[in-house]
């Protein structure tokens, strides 16, 4: 996880850094009691290197870690250091970046709080009472202030930049995922309107626009229109004596070249096996050249390219009408259908008002 990785990198850089700030101490000429600090912070952060190996007290070294942080090791390093006059307000800002990168809910208020509070007091108290904080010479103040601000600032650096790679990082996954997630979607989508063997929409965006015409209708904003059921004639025949393959390109080549000759807001949909579902909206003459063209496509010489197959179809279709259900349009059209097939197949019947049961 990031919080781990960047826990890692702070612990580590506490010991280095407190490595460094020893060596400078000594190089400087400081008092070595001012290395008693960093010798405790090299020891806290190894051991909580050690600890956070246990996954299940983790969290809770984590946490006491930098509470030990905050009302030990920054109070002891202001005093000792002189006050306001030293380096410390860096490391607080380091831990403060620490706290907010590490921790969340009310861990973090609760860290940030008594950060604040603490640095805060620490200023009163040096109001108070600056006779507690040690006093250094100046030159030495200086040269610890050449050696200490430049590595707290390349510290602060380098943890705002950890976080920042593992930001990017994660964001490249997150939008990659994000892009796969839609992706997927939109097949969904297909998948929930098309039929994905023909291409045409499916029998639920069928249902869908059938049942919004019926509702339309009972409400008395009536429009002229009419369903057709198509079947393709023998197309178990078909299936048996080609195999799958042969009527499988039959229902694409079909499909694909019905599709294109109906246009929005009309309807065309694979009803399940052979059998297309027609929605039209428009006259009577209108619907049937379309039928009509219909039964042209299914010429296997122009569909299939295999001239040894005859197939044709059957088609029946009923207008809607005023106070009709769902249930009386599906009778009355699948009634048209089977008188259509009853009547020696490759007809059209029609099943609507005042032009019942017309073939040709």
């Amino acid at each position: 996880m990031l919080e781990d990785y960047i826990l890692k990198v702070i612990l580590i850089a506490g010991v280095i850094l407190s490595g460094l700030c020893i060596v400078g101490n000594i190089i400087i000429g400081l008092p070595l009691s001012l290395n008693i600090k960093w010798t405790i912070l090299i020891l806290m952060c190894i051991l909580a290197l050690i600890l956070i190996r246990r996954n299940s007290i983790q969290e809770k070294v984590k946490f006491i870690f930098f509470l030990l942080i905050i009302v030990f090791f920054i109070p002891f390093g202001w005093i000792d250091s002189g006050g306001s006059a030293n380096n410390t307000i860096a490391y607080v800002f380091i831990i403060l970046i620490s706290i907010i990168y590490l921790f969340d809910s009310w861990k973090r208020s609760f860290l940030v709080f008594i950060h604040i509070s603490m640095f805060t007091g620490l200023h009163i108290l040096e109001y108070l009472r600056p006779d507690l904080m040690k006093v250094h010479p100046s030159q030495s103040q200086f040269l610890d202030r050449l050696l200490q601000i430049p590595l707290t600032l390349y510290a602060s650096y380098l943890l705002i930049k950890k976080f920042a790679v593992a930001y990017k990082r994660e964001k490249r996954k997150l939008d990659e995922y994000s892009r796969k997630l839609e992706e997927a979607n939109c097949k969904l989508r297909v998948y929930a309107t098309y039929d994905e063997l023909t291409g045409v929409y499916n029998r639920r965006i069928f249902d869908e626009n059938l049942n919004i015409l019926i509702d339309n209708n009972q409400d008395g904003d009536i429009e002229k229109a009419y369903m057709a059921l198509i079947d393709i004639d023998y197309f178990k025949e078909i299936n048996d004596t080609y195999g799958h393959l042969v009527g499988d390109q039959i229902l694409k080549s079909f499909g694909k070249m019905a599709s294109e000759a109906i246009k929005s807001p009309n309807i065309l949909a694979r009803w399940g096996g052979d059998e297309f579902a027609l929605l039209y909206y428009g006259d009577i003459d209108a619907v049937m050249g379309k039928l009509e063209l219909f039964q042209s496509y299914i010429d296997v010489e122009k569909v299939g390219k295999l001239a040894d197959i005859k197939a044709t179809l059957s088609i029946g279709i009923t207008d809607l009408r005023h106070n009709d259900t769902v249930q009386d349009v599906l009778k009355r059209v699948d009634e048209a259908l089977y008188k259509a097939k009853a009547n020696g197949r490759n007809k059209i019947t029609k099943d609507i008002i005042g032009k019942k049961e017309f073939f040709y």
